[in-house]
């Protein structure tokens, strides 16, 4: 249907520019006028190592990249699971995904069961905790989670007192004791550090953080305690009170598209050296990195063959034609062309300078201002020799965002890099913007088909203000890292284009 919309809207845009030569018309069609786009830095391409997706499925959903875990005679007890699902934070009752195999097939989407280097049977989140979510009631691959509560931290609840006389009545062997306790005390650690504001919020870059502060960077030992400073300041060097960078998980469909890894194309080349990282909760040694990093490979490849869903509703298809053209001509030099075919489609890989974008600053300068010592780390560590990191760009100095590919775009609220605005409507319209709101339901089939995006109401109060039954629910743009400035670019628009422009969006 997207060639379909082309080809009429095409005509409609040579209608409206009156009688021309085909050889002027089709110029027309082609050109992009100056705009936004203009300021943009086209990102060098990535040298990528080949893998095979269909093994990078299995791996995915089977494999032992998390390096250790909870031992499986816990998940399967009836009375100890209820530790394994805090400790984990998951629920048994969570969808399953048809195809996996042993243990795995009866394991919610986000668990592996492996078994470890050293011989023990074990469970432990798997990369769709964060990865993958339900829109309508189904699960989607890929999609990032924005109902996730980290409000306490990642594995808030394995911190419980429980004693090895206590492991033991469950059939715990010494081993498995070991894994208990390692994965545990870790967890415990990274808790506290890991702490978001509001439910959706995700503390990616705070773990990534901490997991590079307590492991040695040249050994990759663990240490309890940190070992590398934790300060976090502003442009005049600084400390910054509660320096929580919020983060909004983006949709792994993107990946193919796009030239550099996180929303400030910080990560280039192969991107298994970021990955590996984030699941080194208990990496103790190069060797166990090398071992991960080569899982990875293929997890990769299976993550750059994943696309976009098909929008599950109602389209009003002459609307969408009128949204089309509109977006071609106020969107498209950022965010790029669509069609069915996907040979035609065109994406420019724009990084667009902070000043012209104008979103939160906190995510773009992380490691240029606010903690460039830890770029410094990970460069010099071995993941940096797999995934080398660049706050700015090494070829044009830009430090800014990149404008993301829009595929399945309508599936990803909230919106901008850091979940501050509640629907795409608003990011067409800055005026509507709040600066305090709350998600009022987490229903997936709870969507809001006209401004694209999930219920909400706007606050007259700070989020601290709030009632304590609602507060984790609410985001307050006034604190680092989450302000809901910027992208302004559609506030020209009138109501009409902005309507016929999220009709288009739900096309792609």
């Amino acid at each position: 249907m997207k060639g379909i919309r082309y080809i009429i809207s095409l005509v409609c845009l040579l209608a409206a520019m009156g009688c021309r030569s085909e050889e002027s018309s089709q110029s027309q069609a082609t050109t992009i006028e100056p705009g936004p786009w203009s300021t943009g830095v086209v990102l060098a391409e990535d040298i990528t190592q080949e893998g095979d997706a269909e093994r990078g499925w299995h791996t995915l959903l089977h494999g032992n990249y998390m390096s250790c875990g909870i031992p499986y005679k816990l998940w399967e007890n009836n009375l100890s699971s209820v530790i394994v699902q805090g400790a984990l934070g998951v629920s048994d009752d969570a969808p399953k995904i048809p195809g996996r195999e042993g243990r795995n097939a009866q394991l919610p989407y986000m668990l592996n069961a492996f078994t470890t280097t050293d011989g023990v049977e074990v469970v432990n989140a798997n990369c769709l905790h964060c990865h993958a979510s339900q829109f309508n009631g189904e699960l989607v691959m890929g999609l990032g989670n924005a109902s996730l509560d980290f409000t306490s931290g990642t594995g808030d609840e394995a911190g419980i007192p429980i004693t090895d006389e206590l492991l033991v009545t469950f059939g715990l062997d010494e081993a498995e004791i070991g894994q208990f306790r390692k994965l545990t005390e870790r967890y415990a650690i990274i808790a506290p550090e890991t702490v978001m504001r509001t439910i959706g919020n995700n503390p990616a870059e705070v773990l990534a953080i901490t997991l590079m502060r307590h492991h040695d960077r040249e050994t990759l030992a663990w240490s309890n305690t940190p070992l590398v400073d934790d300060a976090v300041v502003d442009i005049n060097g600084v400390a910054i009170d509660e320096p929580v960078v919020t983060s909004d998980p983006p949709p792994w469909w993107r990946a193919h598209k796009k030239r550099a890894m996180f929303y400030n194309a910080m990560a280039r080349g192969d991107h298994r050296g970021s990955m590996a990282l984030a699941t080194s909760v208990c990496v103790d040694t190069v060797e166990e990195a090398e071992r991960v990093d080569q899982l990875f490979a293929d997890i990769h490849a299976y993550v750059l063959s994943l696309r976009a869903p098909k929008y599950p509703f109602a389209i009003d298809e002459s609307l969408a034609v009128e949204g089309q053209l509109v977006f071609e001509q106020t969107c498209a030099g950022c965010h790029g062309t669509y069609s069915d075919n996907e040979a035609d489609e065109t994406y420019p890989n724009l990084l667009i300078p902070l000043a012209d974008i104008g979103t939160d600053t906190v995510v773009a300068n992380g490691g240029v201002i606010h903690s460039p010592h830890l770029v410094e780390w990970y460069n010099n560590s071995f993941y940096g020799q797999v995934t080398p990191f660049y706050p700015i760009d090494p070829d044009s100095g830009v430090v800014g965002y990149v404008a993301p590919p829009l595929d399945g775009i309508w599936a990803t609220g909230p919106f901008l890099h850091n979940g501050s605005v509640p629907n795409l409507m608003q990011v067409l319209d800055s005026t509507q913007r709040t600066p305090v709101w709350r998600r009022t339901n987490y229903d997936t089939t709870a969507f809001d088909e006209e401004n694209l995006g999930w219920p909400w109401e706007p606050l007259m109060m700070r989020q601290a203000d709030a009632p304590a039954n609602i507060r984790k629910t609410v985001y307050d743009t006034h604190y680092w890292s989450q302000s809901n400035g910027g992208h302004t670019y559609g506030d020209h628009l009138t109501d009409t284009e902005r309507r016929a422009v999220l009709e288009y969006l739900k096309t792609l």
